[in-house]
């Protein structure tokens, strides 16, 4: 079942869309109306391959589990992973920045080369929120 996730930036919250048509114009907030949400990754994901993949005991993939937070070649690796095994793309600005990473580069200036390039999380599309967006329970049609 296509069901795909969007966040409103402008009222922090996560909306879950049934697509019948993926690809066109995404939905519009169905709360304030704005435009352009930002499709995030869904909370629930199938995994494509091995149904058998071990989990650690918090159920996250034994992979991710033990990951080293403070290894930034690590958790590009991690990150990469997980978008390719969902079949996301990041786009070529975040893929370049996870590149660097993996390379090594210090995690704080390949994010301040992304804010001056104007992918920060700063944008004109109303308030920003400090804390992270909570989930709407509805499903609504795009």
């Amino acid at each position: 079942m296509p069901i795909y996730e969007y966040l409103c930036k402008r009222c922090n919250l996560i909306f879950q869309f049934f697509v019948r048509s993926p690809g066109g114009a995404g939905p519009a907030c169905p709360k304030c109306g704005a435009k352009g949400l930002e499709r995030v990754m869904s909370s629930f994901t199938a995994v494509r391959g091995s149904s058998s993949r071990a989990s650690g005991d918090d159920g996250m993939p034994a992979d991710i589990a033990g990951l080293d937070e403070s290894d930034p070649r690590a958790m590009a690796r991690a990150i990469r992973r997980m978008a390719d095994e969902m079949g996301e793309s990041l786009g070529p600005e975040l893929d370049e920045a996870i590149t660097r990473l993996e390379a090594g580069e210090d995690p704080g200036q390949v994010e301040r080369e992304l804010e001056d390039a104007g992918l920060s999380e700063e944008d004109d599309s109303g308030p920003q929120h400090s804390g992270p967006p909570a989930r709407d329970p509805g499903l609504y049609d795009a």
